[in-house]
């Protein structure tokens, strides 16, 4: 994260630079991929640039939140887990800016979460049966159908 420090002095205030607008659309990226849906995945990216080590953050995640991470487990997060989350926020946000703008996509509304969403195969598994060949679901809403049902015949199972 020193890297990172050092990027956002050289572009503060540069509102004419390249770097200016990549460091202010990583930040963007990253607060939609870990602010809400991650948020302890977010103090941890805050911590390391603050300089804070693996275990001064273990010590604030357990104030915080409770939970005691292994400093092994908190470099796995940083080094694997943080930047898939970040990266496939990435991809997600360039998809719907080139079916928008540069080739016009298709949108279509979940019928579950009524959200309009690109009509793509990241967004909506693909069903041939259909006329636009995307189920009325989106995946995340799919995805949550299914592991209730997978729930359910667990708790069956079990009594």
């Amino acid at each position: 994260m020193i890297n990172y420090s050092y990027l956002k002095q050289q572009c503060w205030g540069e509102f004419d630079t390249d770097l200016y607008f990549l460091m202010e659309d990583f930040d963007t990226i990253v607060d939609k991929a870990l602010k809400k849906k991650h948020p302890m995945f977010y103090d941890i990216v805050i911590y390391k640039i603050d300089g804070l080590s693996n275990k001064e953050i273990s010590n604030e995640l357990n104030k915080k939140y409770g939970f005691t991470y292994s400093i092994e487990y908190l470099s796995a997060l940083w080094r694997k887990k943080i930047p898939k989350i970040i990266a496939e926020e990435a991809k997600k946000e360039w998809l719907i800016w080139h079916f928008t703008f540069e080739e016009k996509g298709q949108w279509k509304t979940c019928s579950s979460c009524k959200e309009v969403k690109l009509a793509h195969s990241y967004f909506f598994t693909k069903n041939n049966t259909t006329k636009d060949g995307f189920y009325s679901q989106c995946k995340e809403c799919r995805n949550k159908k299914r592991k209730k049902v997978t729930v359910k015949k667990k708790v069956r199972k079990n009594d």
